[in-house]
């Protein structure tokens, strides 16, 4: 899965073969007029992104950079999620156990050196290498293979599995001659993660900690690809709170909010210069329970837990209705998604029940249910610092649970030290909410396998044989009707045994100035097609500002 972490992509809160849609309360797509070049476009988010670096990065809009703007991978998906070429101008499977790709020969680096199969070799090498600790090893956990064939063509080769193209999207390219002589355990701390060099229609320009990242148009990016971005400049503003970035798109200074407030979302649709829109996601927000703690590795405990959350109640209150009840890590929009599963109810006497018969309950009528060994049964609950909706929701969920005698204590964590305690072998937390992107090909093996105990994304220390063997013969087959049964079979376990408790999955929620046009979003990100975004000729005030470079009009032909 990404697996990102964001709500942490972990969406600081990357499985699908349907077409998929926009939703729009008012859109900007295919806007009258003909697209002018120039001008700069200014996105605002809640937090910084960890790394453009896509070997290392874990932020949801870190990887959409990285894979949008910055790099190129071999192939991409299209509007009905076939792969297109990219990187790869061509490719040629080689029955069920390999591809040969062919590369472009017109793509450079923008230090100016070709962009070639070795480096292809050395970014899948790199990921593939534990550790480096790639969010999203198993994309190539059965890729047994590689042979550079000369700079533009290289083969792989595989165990038959399903899907096996299904990550490529995912993992940009990366330069080796920039990166051959970091070790891959030293990939996460190089400097080149704040300062990249890629391939991409858009350069990185600076970046100043906490507060904004920039990227200019790169002239040299190939015509076959979509040639120079229409817009000459993106600058990325970090704006954590929600009113600032209100005020910020309302006055021009910003085009564009990617983490509007849901509560927001009528006061912005009324406005006759913004845009709002409902973006189908592959996201969901969990608490994740650390299994290491008794109680917490009794499955009855957990789904007791789960029982007591009243997850509908905050969807309607922190995400003003846009969600639905998350089943488990499988989203509603995948093909391999059981649509006969139910979601744990709300149901708070059940509750009680199962926290009873494992012992667990208020022994001294003090109001906090006590453990077997008679101590009070108190979890600290970690939750990103600065984002309002997973401060407001830690405080419903310790009401929720304070209602069955569990006792929660929410600790805001500024989140690269949240994932660095989570992440780590130790797992020193008790739990932790968090929200998870998953990518068109499913990896349960990373977050939920024994054999992945130790590893970064395990956080849940969960270990069930049965689950351990579906994961292992799910790798193993080869059509969709063969692994359905499994994956039905996984999700029920799964919503039984609770590793997380899945609250809901929810879609993303963009605001933008109608100055903003050609700026298409769906299922499969929300920078996809940034080289085609342009912005309306400003005749003065903050948008002219920031328009300051010379605009002439674009024929569109070529793009």
């Amino acid at each position: 899965m990404k697996t990102r972490w964001r709500y942490v992509v972990l969406t600081c809160l990357s499985l699908c073969a349907v077409a998929c849609a926009d939703r729009k309360t008012d859109g900007n797509s295919g806007a009258e007029g003909s697209p002018v070049q120039g001008g700069t476009v200014v996105l605002a988010g809640n937090g910084d992104m960890d790394a453009l670096n896509p070997l290392v990065a874990l932020d949801k809009y870190a990887q959409e950079v990285n894979r949008s703007m910055m790099f190129i991978p071999l192939v991409r998906y299209d509007s009905v999620l076939d792969y297109a070429p990219a990187l790869a101008r061509s490719w040629k499977m080689t029955g069920d156990t390999g591809v040969i790709f062919y590369l472009r020969n017109d793509v450079r680096w923008h230090d100016g050196k070709p962009t070639t199969a070795e480096d292809v070799l050395f970014t899948f090498e790199r990921a593939k290498d534990t550790a480096t600790a790639f969010p999203n090893s198993d994309y190539f956990t059965n890729w047994r293979g590689a042979k550079v064939i000369d700079s533009i063509t290289i083969q792989f080769t595989w165990v038959p599995h399903l899907d096996p193209l299904a990550g490529v999207p995912f993992l940009p390219v990366v330069p080796k001659h920039l990166l051959d002589s970091i070790a891959p355990a030293a990939l996460r701390q190089a400097a080149f993660n704040k300062h990249p060099v890629g391939n991409g229609p858009f350069k990185f320009v600076e970046y100043r900690a906490n507060d904004r990242w920039e990227f200019e148009a790169n002239p040299d990016y190939p015509t076959g690809l979509g040639g120079r971005p229409y817009i000459d400049r993106l600058i990325w503003r970090i704006i954590p709170e929600a009113a600032a970035q209100a005020t910020e798109i309302q006055t021009g200074n910003v085009d564009v909010i990617l983490t509007p407030k849901s509560d927001q979302i009528k006061m912005f649709a009324t406005q006759p210069d913004l845009s709002v829109m409902v973006k189908p996601s592959r996201q969901f927000a969990n608490v994740g329970w650390n299994g290491k703690r008794p109680p917490l590795n009794d499955a009855n405990v957990r789904r007791a837990l789960s029982l007591a959350i009243d997850r509908q109640a905050i969807i309607q209150t922190l995400r003003s209705g846009y969600g639905q009840l998350a089943v488990g890590p499988i989203g509603p929009y995948h093909w391999a998604f059981d649509t006969t599963l139910t979601a744990l109810p709300f149901s708070p006497d059940s509750a009680r029940t199962l926290l009873r018969a494992a012992g667990i309950y208020d022994r001294n009528n003090d109001g906090v249910a006590e453990l077997p060994n008679g101590k009070q049964f108190v979890i600290e609950m970690l939750h990103p610092a600065g984002s309002a909706i997973n401060q407001d929701m830690a405080v419903m969920i310790a009401s929720n649970l304070s209602q069955v005698g569990v006792k929660v204590v929410p600790k805001a964590t500024e989140a690269a030290t949240m994932y660095g305690i989570i992440g780590s072998p130790d797992r020193k937390f008790d739990a932790v909410i968090i929200g998870w992107e998953s990518d068109f090909r499913i990896n349960l093996r990373d977050i939920l396998h024994t054999s992945a105990m130790s590893g970064g994304f395990q956080m849940a220390s969960y270990s069930n044989p049965r689950v351990d063997a579906l994961i292992d013969s799910v790798g193993r087959v080869t059509d969709r009707a063969a692994a359905l049964p499994i994956y039905k079979e996984l999700q029920r376990i799964l919503r039984d045994d609770q590793p997380w408790s899945f609250l809901y999955y929810f879609p993303d929620l963009v605001v933008t100035r109608k100055r903003l046009h050609g700026a298409a979003m769906d299922i499969r990100g929300t920078l996809l097609n940034v080289g085609k975004w342009w912005v309306t000729p400003a005749a003065g005030g903050a948008a002219a500002q920031n328009d300051s470079a010379a605009r002439t009009p674009v024929q569109d032909s070529a793009r």
